[in-house]
């Protein structure tokens, strides 16, 4: 995903369409960011429209050397981290409809429900560390960062996450089975 040198230009002068036009192009991938991380929708929103008002008041920091959704995916995270650190301990639960468009769909459409289920029993913070580093492909020094943590954190919560995961899908499985077996 790129941007034209002219919008970014007009961007950083403070041209008001430049600006909009950067969020039409950038905003879904954005808020795909942010609910994969928050894992509520609404969180998100805000998540995104912080973001993006940070990311316009600190456009002329962005130095061009790295693509521009990179940098935007990085403000992003930091408010998305900030927003989690500032929830109260209990998890909001949020219903989501999962639909498959054809049979075929069906089997990986059962893992992929298997895998968010799993997902949404992780805490926050392994639930970001796990996305970030598998799916976004952060490094564990990154992460760390981001946390205000050590690098070690980082691979501690990703090791006992994926631990967990294991045991939930597999737990899911053969519960899965044991019913179709009734």
């Amino acid at each position: 995903m790129t941007i034209d040198e002219i919008t970014l230009a007009g961007a950083k002068r403070g041209d008001m369409r430049a600006c909009e036009n950067i969020y039409r192009r950038f905003h879904t991938p954005a808020f795909s960011v942010a609910v994969r991380i928050c894992k509520c929708r609404e969180l998100a929103q805000d998540v995104t429209q912080e973001a993006f008002i940070n990311a316009f008041k600190r456009i002329n920091q962005f130095r061009g050397d790295s693509p521009f959704w990179g940098w935007l995916k990085r403000v992003v995270v930091n408010h998305a981290i900030s927003a989690l650190r500032k929830l109260p301990r209990h998890d909001a639960v949020e219903l989501e409809e999962h639909m498959s468009y054809s049979e075929g769909d069906q089997d990986r459409m059962g893992y992929s429900m298997d895998l968010e289920q799993a997902l949404e029993q992780l805490s926050h913070e392994d639930r970001s560390v796990v996305w970030l580093h598998d799916v976004e492909g952060y490094k564990h020094r990154e992460i760390a960062l981001l946390f205000g943590k050590t690098e070690s954190f980082s691979k501690t919560r990703l090791n006992r996450a994926r631990a967990k995961l294991r045991i939930l899908i597999t737990e899911n499985n053969q519960i899965t089975a044991l019913n179709a077996l009734a």
